[in-house]
Parts: structure tokens; C-alpha cells; sequence
């Protein structure tokens, strides 16, 4: 056995056998977030971010790098760049299949966005180091890079920026005199879904129920998500909007309002790598961080706003049911489910020590409890 083929075993065994002992999710210890909070004068959410992304980061691009390793050198400049473009694909693929099977379920999208990038990456350094051809290394690496940025940047296009002005001047026309609590919260969705012959003439269903969902997420959840829209988030429109949602709950809790709402309108936004970022950041400091916490009931608000998403907008059909449902008035049976008897507040220690680490078959079951609970709501049962 020569040299190059011993390298290519090498490297192939060294990914596979990264991928099936390192932890999935791969978690930084909380020492390495305090000497990066230290060091750099960072909070303590913003380094145990950094500390994530980072560790996660280096460890896909390393596996990309060494993957590159594992491949048979084409003769030929175009069977290189092919290579270049096909094998991290291939690499993506293989660690996402061994992470499904030690999970037990595929990742969301969110978990994927940043392993994906660094894999791609490193593989594509790894494999110009491996053909030295820099000059096609860097092509394709501009190009990869490029894509990324264009994807994560480009915001709402103009009509759904309009659409969603629209939607903030019918919630706004809705007056500041709206009942507090869960019925505040009804009469914002119901304003935001009220059927407009007019405007049904003109655009679909779809397209129109993105647009209100963005409006309902800068009401009741933040008014920054205005940025998503294409709008600003100082504009008068959007502050009489923000300040029509103060007071909204769902299940008596304010919080669980914003849960659901920005995770509705991050589940619609042109930009899907925006919510990704969102996913990370919520299982990196709230599940394993400091702070307040980590609660299933909030994590229980974001799947019921994806899920909502999702059903609102999936088929022209569903899209004008959803509308017709709000039309009869909203109902929280149908949309969110009873879930306050979920654990809540967990320390990291308390969780570590009920639940080990997230993605564990303990953690998974109370996943499936939250997703048996959403099947039971109406208006989201089938958004899967």
C-alpha cells in the first residue's frame, strides 16, 4: 500500500471517528466562555456565543480539512473544481447523517448553517492545499463566501416591505384601546389576518399571510424585527405598532407572546439564515448558559410560532384557512397549547444534572411531550 493511499485511509478514518465521538450538539465549556468574557470584556451571553460558534466553527472546518485529504487528486483542472464544489456537499452530508442517528432526529435548519459553512470552507482549503492550486482555491472560495454573504444579507424584497407596512397601519388602525393580556394577543393576530377583499385580488394568500406574520412579530415581539421587512425600526409606524403589543401574553405570560411571535416572523423572513442564527443562539445560552435559565415552555412558544409559520403560509389552501379561522376569532386552544407545567428556570447544573445535555433521550422526550401538545392544537396540528 503506497504512501497517498495510506494518507486518503487516514483521513477517512479520522473524520468518521471524529463524527461519532464528538458530542452532538458540540457545547464549550463554561471556562472558556469566562477567560473569553475576561479577556476580550465581553457579557457573559456574548461569550458563551462566541465561544459556541467558535468552537463549532473550528471543529467542521478541521473535519473539512482533513476530509480533503481523503480524496484522489483529479488529473484535471475542471475534475478539480469539481471536486471542489462536490465534496463538501459530500462531507455536509456524511456529518449530518451521523449526527440524525446519534440524535435520533434530523437537525432543524438552525443547528446546520454554521457547521455547513466552516465544513465547506475547510474543505475547500483542504483540498487546495492537497492539489496546490491557489489560484483556483481562491476562486472558489470567493465564490462560496459571496454566496453566503448575498444569502445572509439580502433582505425583504420591495412588495413584501410594503405588504408589511400595510399589515402595521391595519394593526395600528386597531386602536390602543385593546383589552391586556391573551385577549390583546387575539385581537393583534386577528387584526394582523383580517381578510381584505381588496388586497385578495391582488396577491396570494401566501405571500399576503408573510407579510402579516412579520407585522404581528414587530408588534408583539420585537420592534427590530423591522429590519427583516426592509423597514425602519425607529420609523412612527413601527413604534405605535411595538407599543400596541405591550401587555399581550399568550398562557398569561408576556414572554411566551414574544416567543411565539418572533419565532413566527423569523420562520417567514426571506433570509432564512437569520432564523439559524436564532436556533443557535437560543440552545447555546439558554440551554447551557447563565441567566435566567432554560424553560421548555419557552422553547415550547417558539416551536408553536414556527409551527404557525409554517401552516400560514405552506399552501395557497392553508394559507387562506388560517385566515378563515382567525375571521371566527382566535382562540389559544387552537394555536398554543397548556404547557406550564413543563420545567422551567433550569440552572445549567440542574439541567446538566436532569437532562445531561441537549439532544439527550431525557431532553428528546420532552420534546416529543411539546410536539404531541402542538399536534392537539387545531390550527397547527398538521405543520410538522
Amino acid at each position: 500500500m503506497n504512501a497517498k493511499i495510506k494518507t486518503r485511509l487516514v483521513a477517512s478514518g479520522l473524520v468518521l471517528l471524529a463524527l461519532i465521538l464528538v458530542p452532538a450538539p458540540i457545547s464549550p465549556p463554561h471556562w472558556l466562555a469566562e477567560r473569553l468574557g475576561s479577556v476580550f470584556g465581553m457579557s457573559w451571553k456574548l461569550a458563551y456565543l462566541v465561544a459556541a460558534v467558535g468552537l463549532r466553527a473550528l471543529f467542521y472546518g478541521s473535519l473539512g480539512l482533513v476530509a480533503a485529504f481523503a480524496i484522489k487528486k483529479s488529473p484535471s483542472l475542471r475534475g478539480r473544481v469539481l471536486q471542489m464544489a462536490l465534496v463538501p456537499f459530500f462531507v455536509i452530508g456524511l456529518a449530518l447523517l451521523i449526527r440524525s442517528l446519534k440524535l435520533m432526529q434530523v437537525p432543524s435548519l438552525g443547528h446546520v448553517v454554521i457547521p455547513a459553512i466552516a465544513c465547506g470552507l475547510g474543505a475547500i482549503a483542504g483540498l487546495g492545499l492537497n492539489f496546490r492550486n491557489w489560484g483556483v482555491t481562491i476562486g472558489v472560495s470567493s465564490l462560496v463566501v459571496g454566496a453566503v454573504l448575498w444569502v445572509f444579507t439580502r433582505g425583504a424584497s420591495g412588495d413584501l416591505s410594503r405588504a408589511t407596512r400595510a399589515e402595521l397601519e391595519r394593526i395600528v388602525n386597531a386602536g390602543p384601546a385593546l383589552a391586556q393580556g391573551e385577549a390583546r394577543f387575539g385581537a393583534l393576530m386577528e387584526a394582523a389576518f383580517r381578510r381584505d377583499p381588496a388586497r385578495e385580488r391582488s396577491a396570494a394568500a401566501v405571500f399576503q399571510n408573510r407579510a402579516s406574520i412579520l407585522a404581528l412579530g414587530i408588534t408583539a415581539g420585537h420592534e427590530r424585527l423591522a429590519r427583516l421587512a426592509g423597514l425602519d425600526p425607529k420609523d412612527d409606524l413601527v413604534a405605535r405598532a411595538a407599543s400596541l403589543g405591550q401587555g399581550s401574553s399568550l398562557r398569561g405570560r408576556e414572554d411566551w407572546a414574544r416567543h411565539f411571535a418572533v419565532s413566527a416572523a423569523l420562520a417567514v423572513v426571506e433570509s432564512p439564515g437569520l432564523s439559524d442564527a436564532g436556533g443557535l443562539l437560543k440552545e447555546a445560552i439558554d440551554a447551557l448558559g447563565k441567566g435566567s435559565g432554560f424553560s421548555f415552555g419557552d422553547l415550547a412558544a417558539d416551536r408553536a410560532g414556527v409551527r404557525f409559520a409554517m401552516a400560514a403560509t405552506r399552501t395557497e389552501a392553508e394559507a387562506d384557512g388560517i385566515r378563515l379561522r382567525l375571521e371566527r376569532g382566535f382562540l389559544v386552544d387552537d394555536f398554543f397549547p397548556q404547557v406550564s407545567d413543563l420545567p422551567e428556570s433550569l440552572s445549567t447544573e440542574t439541567f446538566r444534572a436532569q437532562y445531561g445535555k441537549v439532544g439527550s433521550s431525557r431532553y428528546r422526550q420532552v420534546l416529543a411531550e411539546i410536539e404531541s401538545r402542538l399536534d392537539r392544537c387545531a390550527a397547527v396540528a398538521t405543520a410538522r
